[in-house]
């Protein structure tokens, strides 16, 4: 049986109940900019980045500012609005899948398209920075999701192949991310967001609630093939 090698969660969404959180933040983020984006725009920036998204912006409403000067006005204040939450969570099941992958002696990431200082904060408070052995944003990778740069980034830091690495995502740009650099994706269907288009996954579970690391592995070695 082919084993992976490492396991690799993306954070919002996936590991993390926060989606919903970032999108009333974003609403109130664009009250502030005075631009009115509407919810089908809104769903093209889940899962990528805020240079991506204020790129965007800027394109659509003639936002003055650099892209640079409005990522760190959203970073502010995005983590601020998290700093005071009262609660934050993790998705039910994935701490005892993250303990179970972490006993086994498997490496563990997360790539994310927050920000380091965010995703930082997020880690923990939910306590759960510690138990990953990498943590790598697409700011530091260089290009947002769907580019895979952020999951190949993490594979070299990790140090294992991408091809023996096993993703976990939400959302359709993250999905084509971790396929493009060529690792077995597990679609999530943990967003309490909407429903979405996820079958360009390997494979597909419902919650983190009834899955163990045997079934994930299993998964892995019954579609693994080469990339």
């Amino acid at each position: 049986m082919i084993k992976p090698e490492a396991v690799i969660f993306d954070m919002d969404g996936v590991l993390i109940d926060s989606e919903p959180i970032h999108i009333e933040i974003e609403n109130k983020l664009f009250d502030k900019l005075g631009i009115a984006v509407s919810a089908e725009v809104h769903r093209n920036y889940l899962g990528v980045a805020g240079d991506y998204m204020y790129q965007d912006l800027k394109t659509r409403f003639g936002l003055t500012g650099s892209v640079s000067e409005l990522l760190q006005f959203d970073d502010v204040f995005r983590c601020d609005y998290f700093r005071q939450l009262k609660l934050l969570t993790l998705n039910k099941g994935v701490l005892n899948l993250i303990r179970e992958i972490k006993q086994s002696g498997l490496k563990l990431g997360v790539a994310t398209s927050s920000s380091p200082a965010l995703a930082t904060i997020l880690l923990e408070r939910c306590e759960v920075l510690s138990l990953f052995d990498v943590v790598v944003t697409t700011s530091e990778a260089g290009r947002s999701k769907p580019f895979p740069d952020v999951y190949l980034l993490a594979a070299q830091k990790i140090g294992v192949s991408p091809a023996n690495c096993i993703v976990f995502e939400d959302s359709p740009n993250g999905l084509h991310a971790a396929q493009k650099a060529g690792m077995f994706c597990i679609a999530v269907q943990t967003s309490s967001v909407e429903v979405r288009d996820l079958s360009a996954s390997d494979s597909m579970i419902p919650t983190f609630e009834e899955i163990s690391l045997r079934q994930i592995a299993k998964l892995f070695s019954d579609n693994h093939f080469p990339k």
